[in-house]
């Protein structure tokens, strides 16, 4: 079922996702989306939905642009995996403790 509304962008370029796609994709505050435009749509994915070879596709193409090392690549997905694991952790102790 597709769901369709507009959003208005602000100044500072953000907008906000109408409640019922962020229900039905289970986005919740600190959820994590790729952007990618493509032609002249822009698909959003949740992060965590994402296959490896999805994955890998971005960061080699975000590498080869930057000029990134797979070693300094690494580490960055290392720090970002900790974060996230930190995280979610918080959050279920926190769940919990209610």
């Amino acid at each position: 079922m597709a769901l369709t509304q507009v959003a208005k962008i602000t100044s500072k370029g953000q907008f906000t996702l109408p409640v019922e796609i962020r229900r039905d994709l289970s986005l919740d505050t600190g959820s994590h989306v790729y952007v990618t435009k493509v032609g002249r749509f822009v698909v959003l994915n949740k992060v965590n939905e994402l296959s490896l070879d999805d994955i890998s596709a971005i960061l080699g193409r975000l590498a080869k642009r930057g000029g990134v090392t797979r070693s300094a690549l690494m580490k960055d997905i290392e720090k970002v995996r900790e974060k996230m694991l930190e995280e979610r952790h918080l959050k279920v102790k926190t769940h919990r403790s209610h």
